[in-house]
């Protein structure tokens, strides 16, 4: 048989299809038809129940390194949210026994995998919508999450991973570990000239930037900490923040940092990012302490991206590695030249 992460995307997704009704089946539901949405990190299934309810399956990639601990403790915090807040969050979907995750192994695929189940949240993605109306309603969005974070308390087997390095991934403390290959010699060759030492100078700076945030611990919260504009949905005026797996110990400004990052190319960057900070400024303080604090961790986010694709084992991963590698390498020069 051929190797998994030698398939197509749909071909793994195939394979995947089998997990999905093995979890399913722990779940109190009474399926009528299950249909593939997107098999990019996680594989996402749209599931339609007998009595019309609709739901969605993530089978999460052991890529991405989130233990059992860590999606559970996901499915916490979306508990707490939708108990303490009205905000757009989608709701986790209990088994029988009160647990929110199953894990689901066949001999197909090499890895045990994390299923959970949530509800659906219709209409499109934000960024198919976005315009200074739905960017300042964003900006409050995450203000309401920042808000709630800073009171939540969570339960004594809530364990998620801290945003103290540049590569948090690599915590050997957990139970999956991304290993740092970035600065490996087998990869030097992908870099364009002098990128590695730009690479390794913006690290640096950027741990600093970690280290003198987080001798800090007062406002230390669980963020989101991938809420971009495809983790975004907006039905009926209203916008609905989706995909927490990535949830972390972080601050606000490094959270507000991962969501500007995905606007860096955007022809109406400034205009959008005013509209955000309004929106965000209308509940909470902005919580950039120093000019450049959140271009520094934006700096940061693209070092991990790149070392999150160099490590892949995903084939289309490896093949985009070295246009992204220049990409971030153009972004770095940049924002080094700004210092």
């Amino acid at each position: 048989m051929k190797d998994f992460y030698q398939l197509t995307s749909r071909g793994r997704a195939r394979r995947l299809r089998q997990m999905a009704f093995l979890a399913l089946e722990k779940y109190p539901l009474v399926v009528k038809r299950v249909r593939l949405i997107t098999n990019e990190t996680n594989c996402i299934f749209r599931v339609d129940a007998q009595n019309g309810s609709k739901y969605i399956l993530r089978i999460t990639d052991p890529l991405g390194a989130h233990s059992v601990e860590e999606v559970r403790s996901e499915m916490m915090w979306l508990a707490a949210l939708r108990q303490d807040t009205d905000l757009g969050i989608p709701e986790p979907l209990q088994k029988e026994n009160g647990e929110f995750v199953v894990t689901i192994k066949i001999d197909d695929v090499p890895e045990p995998r994390h299923c959970a189940v949530f509800s659906w949240v219709p209409g499109v993605d934000l960024v198919d919508r976005l315009s200074t109306q739905n960017m300042f309603a964003l900006g409050e969005l995450t203000a309401f999450l920042h808000k709630h974070a800073q009171n939540f308390k969570p339960a004594d087997n809530f364990r998620i991973r801290k945003l103290d390095k540049v590569f948090p991934y690599s915590d050997p403390g957990f139970q999956h570990v991304e290993p740092i290959v970035l600065f490996d010699k087998e990869n030097q060759h992908l870099f364009p000239s002098d990128g590695l030492e730009r690479f390794r100078w913006a690290t640096e700076l950027v741990q600093e930037a970690l280290d003198s945030l987080y001798a800090n611990p007062s406002a230390l919260r669980v963020t989101h900490n991938d809420l971009h504009q495809w983790n975004i949905r907006v039905y009926r005026g209203k916008l609905f923040a989706l995909d927490f797996e990535d949830l972390a110990w972080g601050y606000p400004v490094q959270d507000i940092a991962t969501t500007l990052f995905y606007f860096q190319r955007h022809q109406q960057r400034e205009q959008l990012i005013q509209a955000y900070k309004q929106g965000y400024t209308r509940i909470l303080e902005w919580p950039e302490s120093y000019p450049g604090q959140i271009a520094t961790f934006m700096a940061g986010r693209g070092i991990m991206l790149a070392n999150y694709l160099l490590c892949s084992k995903n084939p289309e991963d490896k093949a985009f590695a070295p246009e992204y590698l220049a990409r971030v390498g153009n972004r770095l020069a940049a924002f080094l030249d700004g210092l």
